[in-house]
């Protein structure tokens, strides 16, 4: 550092003996008096080491702009060269704003307001504190990394307390998990010389504690903290579990919070903190303190403040230096009266920006600098630095490590606890008005004399919503009280309703006159002017009403038997007869003991000389008649004729062919089986269903019922159903609306029910219990317009989210559907009407999936009869080699004949690649199975041929004309045995 000082003084050097020191301003905070001494202590103490270059003038201020007017012009009218504010961010914007008009250069020491960074407010400000842009982004990771989502903002009403967290606020509303439930500012003109008796800020405290919320950031002067801390200990806001958070106003300035004897008072133990870091660990830092001390100064005046101003002062001296010989004289012509510009005000701005000990500061030009922070943690004596928090790195360790914070065993919470809080907040002791009315069959009003005069005991009511509260104030540990809505009414259900002021219980809840409702229907108007908690119950429209005797529609359903089975259904069911119709086909012509299959082979293995021609033969002549004797019984179980078979056992009826091989019998066996549970189940159902029709008419849908003249109907005018079906988008439900009657209470609709031939068309819940004492009567739920119960709260409730997670619980326990159907179904004073079975009359419509058990069972007969298809080709192999030929060989003419078979008879193919020009031989004593065919070229009229036994050997080798040929079938030799004697 000497040697920097050397060399610079050497560069700009002329005579000192010449030179005048520059004039530099400095504005200090008059209500801060202890802060704004440290500051002037350590300023003169630089000032004297500069020698020549500065000299320093002080001016003195208090928030009020008059105040700072004059202290600006003061400096301005004393010739200074630049100004140096060691104020807060609020009042450092006034000056600067004061300042800019003259082209003075003005450096802001420790003001962090981040609208402050604009060229229209001053374009030659220099800052050398980063902004609260940074500082919230370090808090943000604070809250983040600790998981304390939810927290309240408390923050003075000036620019530093409002201007501070806006960046916080951003950073909040952007992640779905954080949530600010208050935001509470007060004013910077409170009156702290008050006894501690007199609360000052026991508004803005009130509402956060009413809040539940347990992470505070506070943000503001010292001044005030100290104040707040007090007050809030009082409220009990200091206790374990809380969690405050204070900003750079605070953390900086740690003894605004001491006593006379300037120690801490103990419940400040476990505050966290945060303040820029401005390099306390730096060497220079370090000469700075240990020169200030050796002269006899105080290691305590050296706060961030009084060390940015220090350093305000070197980057002037520098800059001036630098400059060498600049002009001044204009300096004598600005004052605040005139409005002249110093002209070399520009030039020593440019050279402050440089020599700024050769770092990048925060300006007008949107550069960014000193982006670390620290994260101080308030100890026993005072706030000890425990880490750091930069944009590269996010949250360090003291050491600069990265770590889990959660998991530190050196960071103190207030309560003196090493283990941090959750943040979330309790209702134990809060007390909550419960708006109620009675509401059958939820909510029950205890007549007696006691609860006549004071309904808002607990005990005088009972039901689901009451047992409810109960159990959620035994769990959250709040206790309550009724209130009992003036007029006994829930409130419409629309904003055309007029709530506020009506005395229903939307109304007193939207007042803030109670606390929390019991369960109502929830609506989107609703929902405009309050918070409703998770649903308990769901609720939908509904059709109460006395069965009418035999047919009341308007037609009937000409096609009615076919209702037993879904459409799909008979589908199937129509697909299957043809599948197994096929099968059955198959099964018979290649199973190989089928009267198909036994016959063709016969007639590919018998060696009689009509046996042997028969087939080629009916291809040339075709005989009509040869064709039917021959096919005798063969084709029985013809495509057509299986067809025939399996439909007409689907009604029961029978046939004279059937199958003859056992795979062909297994699967006609499981089809009879199929068709009899089907024919049954079909039965019973129309059975059911014609029995059902003729003994009782119900309406199931709204088009039911206007299609019937048989029933009038009506609905509860005001209810929530009337207001959904006179709006709803379908006409339908409109008509439903403007043709029924308009009912005004429950019960009327009760007895024009019970009168007869009237359809109540209302809620279910509510339907089943103004009819709960008539077990005659019958309620169809229509599925529609479906509606769900909840509490309501008013808006920003901070009980809400308390309850609703006590509310998952009761979910998932099944809670609050049981006790709903306990006290419906009569347990607890509800419903006494006895289950009807319905077992009897029952005519459910049968769907693909209630039969796919049967379809599974049929699937497995195909697969079996396949199965014992196979078999049945080894059982004749079988039988086949007991005449002296081996199995395999057996099995693989049984084979080779079924391929040829398939060839021709199914789809009219040869079984060689050419049809023609073949010489064939038969050999008619049996020895062979099978024709010898030997190529014959067509291109010749002589070819060579050749004759081989069953054995293989030669029997005869020489041409042959075709004038020596007896016998030809479609330009094929055929040789019998008088014509291999002749050849021989």
């Amino acid at each position: 550092m000497l040697i920097r000082y050397i060399l610079v003084l050497k560069l700009a050097f002329h005579s000192i003996a010449e030179l005048i020191p520059f004039k530099v301003g400095l504005l200090l905070d008059s209500n801060d008096e202890a802060e704004s001494n440290a500051i002037k202590r350590l300023a003169d103490f630089t000032i004297s080491t500069m020698y020549w270059t500065l000299q320093l003038e002080v001016q003195y201020h208090d928030q009020t702009y008059l105040s700072m007017m004059g202290g600006v012009c003061s400096l301005i009218d004393q010739d200074v060269a630049a100004i140096i504010s060691a104020s807060d961010s609020s009042s450092t914007a006034i000056q600067s704003n004061l300042i800019g008009q003259f082209q003075i250069p003005f450096i802001a020491a420790v003001a962090t307001n981040p609208f402050m960074e604009t060229p229209y407010v001053n374009n030659m400000e220099l800052r050398l504190s980063p902004t609260d842009v940074h500082q919230s982004e370090a808090v943000y990771a604070l809250l983040k990394e600790f998981l304390w989502f939810d927290f309240s903002i408390l923050a003075s009403s000036d620019s530093f307390g409002i201007r501070s967290t806006v960046r916080l606020q951003y950073l909040a509303s952007q992640d779905i998990e954080f949530h600010i439930k208050d935001i509470q500012n007060f004013d910077t003109k409170r009156d702290l010389s008050q006894p501690s008796d007199v609360k000052v800020f026991s508004k803005e405290l009130e509402v956060i504690k009413d809040s539940l919320v347990r992470v505070i950031v506070l943000s503001c002067h010292g001044r005030f903290a100290k104040r707040i801390f007090s007050e809030a200990k009082e409220m009990g806001l200091m206790a374990k579990d809380y969690i405050w958070i204070t900003l750079d106003g605070v953390t900086a300035r740690p003894d605004t919070l001491t006593h006379g004897d300037r120690s801490y008072l103990s419940y400040y133990k476990g505050i966290f903190g945060t303040t820029p870091h401005y390099g306390k660990d730096s060497g220079e830092y370090s000469d700075l303190k240990d020169a200030y001390v050796l002269n006899g100064g105080l290691s305590t005046d050296l706060t961030r403040a009084s060390v940015k101003v220090s350093e305000g002062l070197k980057l002037i001296h520098f800059s001036l230096v630098r400059l060498g010989d600049i002009e001044r004289e204009t300096l004598k012509e600005v004052r605040c009266g005139k409005l002249n510009t110093w002209g070399a005000g520009q030039q020593l701005y440019s050279n402050m920006k440089k020599d700024f000990s050769g770092r990048q500061i925060s300006s007008i030009t949107g550069i960014e600098h000193f982006t670390t922070y620290e994260i101080m943690n308030f100890k026993s004596d005072g706030f000890e630095r425990v880490g750091f928090w930069t944009y590269e790195t996010g949250l360090l360790d003291s050491v600069g490590q990265k770590v889990k914070w959660r998991s530190r065993k050196d960071l103190t919470f207030i309560g003196s606890d090493t283990h941090p809080p959750t943040g979330l907040g309790s209702l134990e002791g809060y007390h909550l008005r419960i708006g109620i009315v009675e509401y059958p069959p939820t909510t029950y009003f205890v007549n007696s004399l006691e609860c006549e005069k004071d309904p808002s005991r607990p005990r005088c009511w009972y039901g689901w919503s009451p047992e409810i509260f109960t159990r959620l104030a035994e769990d959250l540990k709040f206790t309550y009280e009724y209130a009992v809505a003036p007029t006994k009414m829930v409130g419409g259900t629309s904003e055309s309703d007029s709530w506020s002021g009506s005395g229903t219980l939307m109304g007193d809840i939207i007042d803030r006159k109670t606390d929390i409702t019991i369960p109502i229907s929830m609506t989107y108007d609703r929902a405009k002017h309050v918070d409703f908690t998770a649903p308990l119950h769901e609720d939908s429209a509904a059709l109460a009403m006395y069965p009418a005797i035999g047919s009341f529609a308007s037609s009937a359903n000409i096609f009615f038997f076919l209702d037993p089975f879904e459409m799909s259904v008979w589908g199937t069911i129509l697909l299957l007869i043809f599948g197994i119709a096929i099968l059955t086909n198959f099964f018979s012509k290649f199973s190989p003991l089928g009267t198909y299959g036994e016959k063709l082979h016969a007639m590919k293995t018998c060696p009689c000389k009509k046996c042997v021609l028969r087939r080629r033969v009916k291809k040339v002549v075709k005989c009509q008649v040869d064709e039917g004797e021959e096919d005798d019984g063969m084709n029985d179980l013809s495509i057509y004729n299986s067809n025939w078979l399996i439909a007409a056992g689907f009604v029961l009826q029978g046939v004279d062919v059937l199958p003859t091989s056992p795979s062909g019998r297994i699967l006609l066996l499981t089809w009879w089986l199929f068709i009899m549970i089907i024919s049954a189940m079909y039965t019973a159902n129309l059975t059911a269903s014609l029995t059902v029709e003729s003994a009782v008419k119900t309406i199931n849908n709204f088009n039911e019922l206007l299609s019937q003249e048989y029933y009038e109907w009506g609905a509860l005018e005001g209810d929530l159903l009337s207001s959904q079906l006179k709006n709803s988008t379908e006409e339908e439900h409109r008509d439903i609306y403007t043709r029924g009657k308009k009912i005004i209470t429950t019960d009327a609709a009760a007895k024009k029910v019970k009168e007869g031939r009237f359809v109540f068309v209302g809620p279910r819940t509510l339907l089943e219990f103004v009819l709960k004492d008539d077990c005659e009567k019958i309620v169809v739920d229509t599925a529609s317009y479906q509606n769900q119960w909840a509490f309501a709260v008013p808006f920003h409730a901070p009980y809400l989210k308390p309850i609703n997670k006590m509310f998952i619980t009761y979910t998932e326990e099944g809670y609050f559907t049981q006790g709903f159907e306990r006290w419906k179904s009569g347990e607890e004073g509800g419903e006494t009407c006895p289950v009807e079975s319905d077992e009897i009359g029952s005519d459910t419509t049968f769907t693909p999936q209630l039969l796919a058990g049967l379809f599974i069972i049929l699937a497995g007969a195909v697969g079996c009869s396949l199965t014992i298809c196979c078999l049945e080709f080894l059982f004749v192999a079988y039988l086949d080699s007991r005449k002296g030929k081996g199995f395999c060989e057996c099995l693989g003419t049984r084979i080779y004949l079924k391929k040829c078979e398939v060839m021709e008879e199914w789809f009219g193919l040869d079984r060689g690649k050419s049809a023609k020009n073949n010489i064939i031989f038969y050999n008619p004593d049996g020895t062979d199975d099978k024709p010898i065919e030997v190529p014959h070229s067509s291109g010749s009229n002589r070819s060579p041929y050749h004759y081989a036994n069953s054995n293989g050997g030669m029997i005869s080798h020489r041409a042959l004309t075709t004038q020596d040929r007896p016998f030809t079938e479609e330009g094929n030799f055929i040789l019998k045995q008088k014509d291999l004697c002749a050849y021989a």
